[in-house]
């Protein structure tokens, strides 16, 4: 909802002396805003609305004044950007009131008001004043919809982006009748859709996004890469049936396209590539040069391959991943139950997972980042995320702990998978057995869990209060910091309502934290 002010006749904003002529139809004396000329009203109002903001607001306006109606009325631009949520009486005024703007179209299963049917038929007799195009649909029966997008092509569409629910599918789809897309396309997204993208000639992509689609072909992706040549934005999610890379000697649709061991890619600012087939991953990891990249997510199963194969492939874009990092102010590393390990930094955002991840993974891969980052990740304030990970205790947390430096930690147990955390807690609570001696964690200053039960959880406290009393030892032990902040939710088995939090619990935690900052359930403790 947008909201404009205005000033009433008489008030400080009303000017007496001499200025340009008003407006026709507008009184000399009218409050500053009805001297505006039409343009700049329109102007104001369409820099006062969101992208989200409802036409029913809009008609609301034109209730403000007669010469407000009439200007509103008369200003297609701001009739143009159509939702179905808004009901098909709405549709059909902003679509008889756009009249000849270029108009942006939404139809979300969530929030629809009115049939898809009834809203494609509305909207098909103005396919040529198409600029954007977003369909959210659960169901996979797309057919009625692609036949209307294969009989023509909108020229003036510069966005598609359509997602179903998962569906199986007995053909692709060719876009446009087989024609090529129209020369604006700047976006495509296509999830669990079955299109055919090598007719469609791309030149002007400037973001593609691919998911969830077994009817895609590695020829094709590289194609539509190959053919765009101003492309920024590259997202290829969950496609593990693209097939095997073809030989770089294959014929592709640009001749000589892999005389060049390289895909120049100078524009390419963002690429995320999430679970797709490991050969083509591989292969685009070691054929792409993007020297603007900003962010670069791979997230991937190691089950045919190592870190230190896949990560090579990197090799060449060193100083692209060490730019990636150069600013970050702190790094996160995540370790799941699913045998997940995760390290963001900056733009850089690593996910591998397998069966049955082997602990060596860990260090292979944070020992590639720090050796070939160019900077020193010691110091970089850590964020380490556990979550129902049960690894060799306390080994593995005195390897993380002499390799970062750890202000914040999450201990995060989902009570359907076990509580394998609550070991963990006690091995916080005191120095480590093993030398060298030294706590794990010691520089965390916030700490956040769910390891809290209906009754609380005395070795929460007991961690608390000896962590915050410890002193240095005569061994060379330096104690851990203080926590400064203390976030605690329950994690017991799902309720249908929380249980009322454990009073006795919260005031001992409260009492052995000292100065510290305690949260229950996000909400800060008075």
């Amino acid at each position: 909802m947008f909201e404009i002010i205005q000033r009433g006749p008489g008030a400080p904003g009303c000017q007496t002396r001499a200025s340009a002529p008003p407006p026709l139809g507008a009184n000399h004396c009218d409050p500053p805003i009805q001297r505006l000329p039409p343009e700049i009203l329109v102007e104001v109002i369409q820099n006062s609305t969101q992208p989200d903001t409802r036409l029913r607001d809009l008609v609301r306006l034109t209730l403000v004044c007669q010469r407000w109606s009439i200007i509103i009325h008369d200003s297609p631009v701001l009739w143009a950007r159509i939702n179905a949520a808004e009901g098909s009486s709405v549709v059909r005024k902003a679509l008889e009131t756009a009249k000849d703007a270029l108009i942006d179209l939404t139809f979300n299963y969530n929030t629809a008001q009115m049939k898809l049917r009834a809203f494609f038929e509305s909207i098909v007799g103005r396919i040529g004043h198409w600029r954007t195009l977003d369909v959210l649909l659960q169901s996979p029966k797309w057919d009625f919809i692609l036949e209307h997008l294969e009989k023509g092509t909108p020229p003036n569409l510069e966005a598609l982006h359509l997602s179903a629910g998962f569906g199986q599918w007995s053909r692709s789809k060719a876009l446009f009748g087989g024609n090529p897309a129209p020369p604006g396309l700047k976006e495509i997204s296509l999830v669990n859709i079955p299109i055919q993208v090598a007719p469609l000639r791309l030149s002007g992509l400037k973001s593609l996004t691919i998911g969830k689609t077994m009817m895609i072909s590695a020829t094709d992706v590289l194609n539509v890469i190959l053919g765009s040549p101003a492309i920024e934005s590259i997202r290829l999610r969950y496609l593990e049936a693209l097939g095997s890379v073809p030989p770089s000697h294959q014929v592709f649709s640009l001749p000589d396209a892999f005389g060049n061991p390289s895909i120049q890619l100078t524009s390419l600012v963002h690429l995320s590539l999430v679970n797709i087939s490991m050969s083509f991953l591989s292969f685009l990891l070691s054929t792409i040069t993007a020297p603007r990249l900003q962010t670069l997510e791979i997230d991937c199963d190691l089950q045919e391959t190592s870190i230190p194969q896949l990560l090579g492939g990197l090799q060449h874009q060193l100083a692209t991943l060490a730019k990636l990092t150069a600013h970050a102010q702190m790094c996160k590393v995540g370790l799941s139950y699913n045998a997940c390990y995760g390290i963001t930094i900056g733009g850089l955002d690593l996910t591998f997972f397998m069966e049955d991840l082997p602990l060596d993974t860990s260090e292979e891969t944070w020992d590639w980042v720090c050796n070939h980052l160019g900077r020193s990740l010691k110091d970089l304030p850590a964020y380490l995320e556990v979550i129902d990970w049960e690894p060799e205790i306390p080994n593995r947390l005195k390897w993380f702990t002499c390799r970062l430096t750890v202000t914040k930690l999450r201990l995060h147990s989902d009570p359907y998978f076990g509580t394998a955390l609550e070991r963990i807690v006690p091995f916080l609570s005191r120095p480590t057995t093993t030398t060298p001696v030294t706590w794990l964690f010691p520089q965390v200053e916030i700490i956040e869990t769910n390891l809290v039960w209906e009754d609380g959880n005395a070795d929460i406290v007991e961690m608390i209060r000896n962590r915050h009393s410890a002193e240095d030892g005569k061994d060379g032990t330096v104690a851990p910091k203080p926590f400064q902040e203390i976030w605690l939710s329950f994690g017991g088995k799902a309720y249908s309502k929380l249980p009322p939090p454990n009073m006795e619990f919260l005031q001992e935690v409260r009492r052995v934290a000292k100065a510290a900052d305690i949260y229950w359930e996000k909400e800060k403790l008075s």
